[in-house]
């Protein structure tokens, strides 16, 4: 991982199935669960939970090899905001930009990078953003 590195993943569509089978195991919450008890909300219908929303961001970003090239392990995830729900039906993609990359203080031959990511509705509104701090090994230069 650089500092400057780039990519925009491929899109996914989010189906209402999918959105209440998460709900089910990780944030029942009524308005994840039933189109029908989120009418009743400031929703108006389904949503998405934001940690379904930050799970499809990673997901898309291990799928396409960005976060995994060369990944140990996830250290930190920083000023993550919950910008817009997850709509049933939404077409969405992630966006990753490499902030900064520098050595580990503990272990050099490693690194340590800071990525901007993002989760966007195709021609709608951002619904997640992070940063991700992140532990690689294998630096060649930074």
């Amino acid at each position: 991982m650089r500092a400057g590195d780039h990519l925009k993943t491929e899109a996914l569509v989010i189906s209402s199935d999918e959105i209440i089978a998460f709900a089910k195991l990780w944030d029942p919450q009524p308005f994840h669960l039933s189109d029908e008890a989120a009418k009743q909300t400031p929703f108006g219908g389904l949503v998405g939970s934001g940690l379904q929303s930050l799970c499809i961001m990673v997901k898309l970003g291990v799928e396409a090899g960005f976060l995994t090239k060369d990944a140990i392990a996830g250290l930190a995830i920083e000023n993550l905001r919950f910008r817009s729900p997850l709509k049933p039906l939404a077409r969405v993609y992630a966006e990753f930009s490499a902030k900064s990359a520098r050595p580990s203080s503990k272990n050099p031959s490693r690194i340590i990078a800071t990525i901007a990511a993002g989760l966007y509705e195709e021609n709608g509104p951002t619904i997640v953003t992070a940063d991700l701090v992140n532990l690689y090994s294998n630096p060649t230069k930074i």
